[in-house]
């Protein structure tokens, strides 16, 4: 069997296709990039988040998938990060 994330517990989706979803390039109704940002960031540990997380991809989709985000911590987390990641392609271009 393929590498399967522990996140992913409720999916027979190995981490090759998690990533494709994750990186916008493959679409698996009802899966998509949305739904593979949320359980990234709900599910998945801080070094898989950083190793992970599309920062372009992120960057674009963060204002909907916000407020899906359940836990108040990780919500203000990931949103602190989006602000730093937009401040930081405002000053690289």
């Amino acid at each position: 069997m393929d590498a399967h994330f522990p996140w992913l517990w409720d999916t027979e989706m190995d981490n090759a296709t998690f990533e494709a979803i994750l990186g916008g390039r493959v679409a698996e109704p009802p899966h998509d990039v949305r739904w593979a940002l949320l359980r990234l960031i709900e599910y998945g540990p801080y070094t898989d988040i950083r190793r992970l997380l599309p920062r372009e991809r992120f960057i674009l989709e963060w204002p909907e998938v916000a407020p899906r985000v359940r836990s108040r911590t990780r919500r203000e987390g990931m949103e602190f990060l989006y602000q730093w990641y937009r401040r930081q392609k405002a000053h690289h271009g």
